[in-house]
């Protein structure tokens, strides 16, 4: 593959041909109408409160549920299998007590794996990938050109996967924060649960990787001929929409990672999806894989 703006610079993935397709929204209608949709989304409600424990007025916004006191915070999102809770004082906090006896990596990774045991969440498509911080910085004075920095809290975070291939998108993490050992702060889970259904034929990374070079995104600065790139990662997985949309599959992607440099601007880094299944986009829209339209590279 030869560009006149990019050079290649990563081996590419295997072309697989086929990749098994992923439902991931099991009912008829996303409509208060359908009793089952409803029961499902009530139950799931009353689960998430009562062991989160989190009293209030429930607020009904469409795609998300709110239930909010003065200490925490518990949203439902009715698109998909997610929730974000958060307790109110504490995360995000600028208390320097809060970073006098953090968890270790591996204590707050054993009490994020009970949690998730504790609440039944199915943890087959996820695995631990990173664990941090989050951090808060204060200074003496105005003047002051060097904030101390100081973690506020210990983030373990998860990403998704299915049969060695990963989840992208905004819709496939999890990240549990605690403080003062296992002191739950934030619990952020946007998931949806896959049941497979049928394959779909895929393009090889060839054809994705000469969608990039194609693409609109990139033709002025070609035209100029003044500006670099390259690619340096190109892989094959699926992508997950925001937790409130409504997504009934999960889109085969080939995630091309690269930069840029141009006289203007010295390095730019980019991820571009480019969707996979060799249905045209209009098919993809049809059966319903996203209620947003998407091109076919997007980002």
């Amino acid at each position: 593959m030869k560009d006149s703006l990019f050079k290649f610079n990563t081996k590419l993935p295997e072309n697989v041909g086929h990749v098994p397709m992923y439902r991931t929204f099991h009912f008829d209608t996303a409509s208060s109408k359908n009793k089952e949709y409803a029961n499902y989304i009530a139950k799931r409600t009353e689960f998430l409160r009562s062991n989160f424990k989190t009293d209030g007025e429930l607020r009904d916004l469409g795609d998300q549920l709110i239930i909010r006191n003065q200490k925490e915070a518990l949203e439902i999102f009715t698109g998909s299998d997610s929730f974000w809770w958060t307790d109110r004082e504490n995360a995000y906090s600028e208390n320097k007590e809060l970073s006098e006896n953090l968890p270790s990596e591996k204590e707050a990774i054993r009490s994020a794996q009970k949690l998730l045991e504790e609440l039944k969440i199915d943890t087959s498509t996820m695995k631990v990938h990173s664990v941090s911080n989050s951090f808060t910085a204060t200074s003496e004075s105005p003047k002051d050109r060097d904030p101390k920095k100081f973690p506020t809290s210990v983030d373990v975070n998860f990403t998704h996967e299915l049969e060695g291939l990963p989840i992208f998108g905004s819709g496939a993490k999890t990240q549990i924060s605690f403080i003062n050992n296992d002191q739950l702060v934030q619990f952020a889970h946007f998931n949806r649960i896959p049941k497979q259904e049928g394959k779909a034929e895929v393009i090889s990374p060839e054809e994705a990787v000469q969608q990039v070079f194609d693409n609109f995104r990139f033709a002025v600065i070609k035209e100029q001929g003044k500006s670099s790139g390259e690619i340096t990662d190109v892989s094959l997985g699926y992508y997950a929409a925001s937790p409130s949309d409504l997504q009934r599959f999960l889109i085969p992607v080939y995630k091309v990672q690269g930069n840029v440099s141009t006289p203007e601007l010295e390095n730019y880094d980019f991820n571009l999806y480019v969707i996979a299944a060799k249905e045209s986009q209009a098919m993809a829209k049809q059966k319903g894989q996203t209620n947003q339209p998407l091109e076919t590279v997007f980002n």
